[in-house]
Parts: structure tokens; sequence; C-alpha cells
């Protein structure tokens, strides 16, 4: 009996084992943090999505208690425990076991980065407004605290901004510097990680000031690092910084709303395409939008759409290696919002059969 797998490789050009290979990259991972609750989510949840049709399947839930925001290295994933008293846990995806717990020393750590250079990862507790580094062992499993610093700033927006809040930090792609978004005090800080011996600290090497009462949140970081698009949650903007002579200026400061929109901003998230053509931004509050911005030669950047995002408070966003999907974490609406992406345009249009519930999401990642 003919084997019309073979044939159909050999019309193809592809050998039997590469064309398996190629089917078998079409399903990747997803790891979705959420907040738990009673009937809720019980912890970090995980999918394997279907690239050539869009579904996905749920394959199981690793419980722990709020694991809002997620990174992964390898086998490792990390999850930030957003409580009153917080803490960061690794976990092998292998066995889904946990390796270690350790304290944050601050109140609702809502952001996780992992150093791609260094055996280090960086949590920012938002409510009591510090950044905390941990060294981590060979095997990727939690080591020690190596440094913490207590943030102490405000800005002019009383409710929110009596006391600094840490939101993120972002390492650079070559991981020489850090980006660290301080939404109470309206600046973006720059630090450096050292090594001596065995020991991290944190070094600041500068910082970038945001319009007062802009809030910063999360930004996306040029490959030169010379180029910063940063998120604006309490404006519901995207600014975009550049250094020239040394001297970090605000270049831009552009909507992630449209034009007549009246009402409560919250912007969240913001994600670069693949290829580095576009950005893209999400706004909550009253708008549930998500914004495609095209990248110009000078970096500054041009809105090309602003779309509803299918739900309800929209926050974080994540685009698949292809190019080919991007997807929103609805908190409010229990959903994750499946968006097919033209790569040339930069496009989105939502896919409704591929909406994935899941209760109270916060980040997905790959």
């Amino acid at each position: 009996m003919i084997d019309l797998s073979k044939v159909f490789a050999v019309f193809l050009g592809l050998s039997v084992p590469s064309l398996f290979l190629n089917i078998q990259a079409q399903t990747a991972k997803l790891y979705v943090g959420t907040y738990t609750s009673a009937g809720g989510s019980e912890g970090a949840q995980l999918y394997d999505f279907e690239a050539t049709t869009g579904a996905s399947t749920f394959l199981g839930t690793i419980p722990m208690d709020n694991p809002s925001f997620l990174a992964r290295k390898g086998q490792m994933l990390y999850a930030v425990n957003e409580n009153n008293e917080g803490s960061v846990t690794a976990i092998d995806l292998e066995s889904r076991a946990i390796m270690g717990t350790l304290p944050t020393k601050g109140a609702h750590p809502c952001h996780v980065s992992l150093s791609p250079t260094k055996p280090v990862l960086v949590v920012s507790n938002y409510s009591s407004g510090s950044l905390v580094l941990f060294s981590l062992k060979d095997d990727g499993s939690l080591n020690q605290e190596e440094d913490f610093i207590q943030f102490e700033g405000s800005s002019i927006n009383k409710d929110r901004q009596s006391s600094s809040h840490i939101h993120s930090a972002f390492f650079s792609a070559d991981g020489s510097r850090l980006f660290v978004s301080d939404l109470g005090a309206d600046l973006i800080y720059i630090y450096e990680i050292q090594q001596k011996g065995a020991r991290y600290s944190f070094h600041r090497i500068d910082s970038i000031s945001a319009p007062k009462g802009s809030g910063p949140r999360h930004v996306v970081i040029s490959d030169d690092a010379k180029c910063i698009y940063s998120v604006l949650e309490l404006t519901g903007e995207l600014a975009v910084f550049q250094q020239k002579n040394n001297q970090w200026v605000n270049a831009q400061v552009l909507p992630i709303y449209n034009k007549g929109f009246k009402g409560e901003h919250g912007a969240a998230d913001i994600k670069m395409s693949p290829d580095g053509k576009f950005v893209y931004a999400t706004n909550r509050g009253d708008a549930n939008v998500i914004a495609c911005y095209e990248v110009m030669k000078d970096k500054t950047l041009r809105v090309k759409s602003i779309v509803s995002t299918g739900g309800n408070s929209p926050r974080n966003l994540n685009i698949s290696a292809d190019g080919r999907w991007a997807f929103v974490t609805n908190q409010i609406s229990n959903q994750i919002t499946v968006f097919k992406r033209n790569k040339r345009t930069g496009a989105l249009h939502i896919d409704e059969s591929a909406t994935i519930p899941v209760s109270k999401p916060v980040c997905l990642i790959f």
C-alpha cells in the first residue's frame, strides 16, 4: 500500500521527519497568569495553542494563590503571587512541581522579569513601591534575595500617586539595562545589574521623566535601547522617549483611545510585533481597546487603528512568534480574545471561535 503522507512529503520537497517537525511546530504552549477565587481559577493555567486553526486546548492548572504575572525560561516558569505579603514562585514545567517560593518583602507584586544574560530575576512590588533582585540556582530554581530598593516618590494625581508604585522592570535585549516604571512618581529609572563575585546588585545609571500625572506602567525597548515606548496608565496614552546626545527626550505622546472618547482610562500593556514594524497597546477603564501603531524610520509611531478588545478590562497582550496571532487577557469579562493578525498591515481581526474562557486572566506568555 502506498503511504500517501510520504508521497505528499516528497512532492513538497520535504523528508518525512522534516514534514513531521513542521506540523509539530504549529502547536505552542500558552501559560496564563490569573487572579484566583472561590469557584474561579485555582492558579496558573496551561494550554496548547494550534496556530493553523487558532484553537486552544486546556491542559491543566498549577495550583497557587494569585499568580498574576509570569515569566518563563526553558522548562522553568516563574510567577509572582500578588498578595498583601507578596512572594515569587518557581515551577518545573516538566513535572509541574513547585521548586520554591521566596517573599518579595512588599505588597502586591505585579511583574517579574528574567535577565537574558545573568541568572537573576527582578520582581516589582506595586502597592509598597519596591523592587527586588533574586538570584537563581543552576537548575533555575530560586536561590536568594540579592538586593532590594524601596522607592520614595509621588506626583500630581493625589488619588493614585501619593507614593511610589513600581509597576514593571524590563531588561534590554542584551541585558545591560533594566527599565523600571514608577507609576506613582512619573519616572522610568534605568539600572544595570552589577556582579561582584557570586553576588548581584542594582546600580542606577539614569532616569526618564514621564508627563506629570501620566503614570508609566509597561515599556517596549528598541534593540539598541535608545528608544523606549511606554504605556501611560492614568492618561490612556503611549509615550515615545528617545536618547539624543546622552539625554532622554519625550518625542511623542499618542492616544490609546478613539477621537472624541470620554471616560476613564487604564492603559495596561504594550508589545512590539516580531518583525519590529508595529507596536500594540491596550487601554482598560471605559475604553477597552487595543491600538496598533506603525514604527517609522526614525522610530516614532503613527496610529494605524484602534479597535475593541471584545471584552472588559484588557490587561496583558502578546503576539505569537510567527506574528499571525495576537492575544488579549480581558480580566473582568473572564476571557482571552484571540485576534488574527495581518503581518503586512498590522491589522487585527477577532476570531470569535478562538476565544479562550478563563476566570480573571491577567497575563499570557509563551
